[in-house]
């Protein structure tokens, strides 16, 4: 069932005309599209259909062009709508396994290429949305993360790489690349040998068609446009809980993964402003929660400890590049997690709140702090641990009180030192802690859940300091 999005955006987008649109949904204005329903994901053949109705229903508003093939030589596609100074770029399915994405695409296209609501136009007017709803389209059909690209192909394709050690994101197995790690912010480098095979915290190699073709559609647009205002990367991850309340984390998001603040690595990249992606993180979640018809209290702040450095990515390779990057990573990944309404349209509100925002200024007022007091659902200080014990004490996981209360006065002095930044205190302390759990666990004083994550946590913030 889409949600009421157009009676939740009167008070989103502070437009007061829309008060007097009595519709039940955005997309609800597109004649028959409320009794749309998917059984399952688009296939490739599908998605081509869905993209061709939706431009020839738009009267010209919706252009479908096609932007390059895959290895296997399934042609990539990407939608354009609006007319508007400010680019947003939107890209989905990267990870074959990854699905949400086209179909929130798809939802928000057809309404953009149909609805004369106030809303709609003003997005039109004000912004210019780019999306490329399927990336990985050859991994889409096999449902796996990877493409398709085997290493002899990928030597043959580029001989000066004969006798390399394959990029360390190559997948064996499945003959393919993870095409979010092939991304450079040099977005002229081209593959040397000597820059193979390397980790994760070096740059990509631009080797994948792929990524190619969406590091040519950026530039295109940034030669168009100036520059590209924001770009939204559409995902999936696992699923978890939130540390302090236990909920079910239903949509994670975050800004780019770039070490910490006060990392020198990216000095000659004076364009990366992390508040700026963090503006656009909080509209997303923002989006999230004010156009559901639900409290949406698992919308949290994705995996991100200050040391997490992935530049091969292409959010962070276009952030280095001056854009504003936000990824979307919604619980469940295929082919284990089927087709998701409530899913994928809270993938469309998150898309809804980025460009109502740009389209009325909005998104340049609100403060990139605030969203880091979304919740969290990992480890990176005893505090966060601390909230854990307090949140596993409410679920009865230890057998009295007392074992709650020690759990966390151990952590309290460890606090202490990490405020400190006394490495080997905190690191002695929090051995204790794991002396402490350990004996609780003999003793059968804390369910086996409470302890695994807490040791593994202990383990985190050892190797951390």
């Amino acid at each position: 069932m889409r949600k009421n999005l157009l009676k939740k955006m009167m008070a989103f987008a502070a437009m007061v005309t829309l008060l007097l649109i009595p519709v039940s949904g955005l997309a609800a204005q597109v004649e028959g599209n409320s009794n749309h329903v998917e059984k399952d994901w688009m296939s490739y053949v599908e998605l081509v259909q869905k993209l061709n109705q939706i431009k020839e229903a738009s009267s010209g508003k919706v252009e479908v062009e096609v932007i390059g093939q895959s290895r296997q030589g399934r042609e990539i596609h990407a939608a354009r709508v609006g007319t508007g100074d400010q680019l947003l770029l939107i890209n989905g399915n990267i990870h074959g396994n990854e699905k949400s994405g086209p179909e929130a695409l798809m939802q928000m296209f057809e309404t953009l290429g149909t609805s004369d609501s106030p809303l709609a136009q003003s997005i039109r007017d004000e912004v210019t949305i780019v999306a490329v709803p399927r990336l990985n389209v050859d991994g889409a059909e096999l449902t796996q993360r990877q493409n398709v690209f085997p290493w002899d192909e990928v030597v043959a394709t580029y001989p000066l790489l004969e006798g390399a050690e394959p990029a360390w994101y190559y997948h064996a197995r499945n003959r393919g690349f993870d095409i979010n790690r092939d991304f450079n912010p040099d977005l002229n480098y081209e593959p040397l040998l000597e820059d193979l095979p390397g980790t994760s915290a070096d740059l990509g190699f631009f080797l994948t068609n792929e990524s190619q073709i969406l590091r040519d559609l950026y530039l295109d647009l940034k030669d168009e446009f100036g520059e590209v205002e924001a770009f939204v990367d559409l995902h999936h991850m696992g699923t978890t809980k939130t540390n302090k309340t236990g909920e079910d984390v239903t949509i994670a998001i975050d800004y780019p993964p770039l070490g910490p603040d006060d990392s020198q690595k990216y000095a000659d990249w004076p364009k990366l402003d992390q508040d700026k992606s963090k503006r656009y993180a909080l509209a997303a979640a923002l989006g999230v929660k004010e156009l559901s018809d639900n409290e949406e209290p698992g919308v949290s702040q994705y995996i991100h400890p200050e040391e997490r450095d992935l530049p091969g990515q292409a959010r962070s390779s276009f952030a280095l590049n001056g854009t504003a990057t936000v990824l979307f990573e919604m619980p469940g990944q295929q082919p284990a997690f089927g087709y998701d309404q409530e899913l994928i349209d809270r993938v469309e509100n998150g898309l809804w709140g980025i460009a109502s925002r740009m389209a009325d200024d909005s998104i340049n007022r609100l403060n990139g702090d605030d969203f880091l007091s979304l919740p969290k659902y990992w480890t990176e200080s005893a505090s966060d641990m601390k909230d854990l014990v307090t949140r596993f004490t409410k679920e009865g996981m230890f057998e009295s009180d007392t074992v709650a209360r020690s759990l966390a006065t151990h952590l309290t002095v460890v606090e202490r030192f990490e405020k400190q930044e006394n490495g080997a205190k905190v690191v002695k302390h929090t051995e204790g802690f794991k002396f402490l759990l350990n004996h609780y666990k003999e003793e059968g004083m804390i369910a086996q859940e409470a302890y695994n994550r807490l040791q593994s946590d202990a383990n985190y913030l050892i190797g951390k300091w």
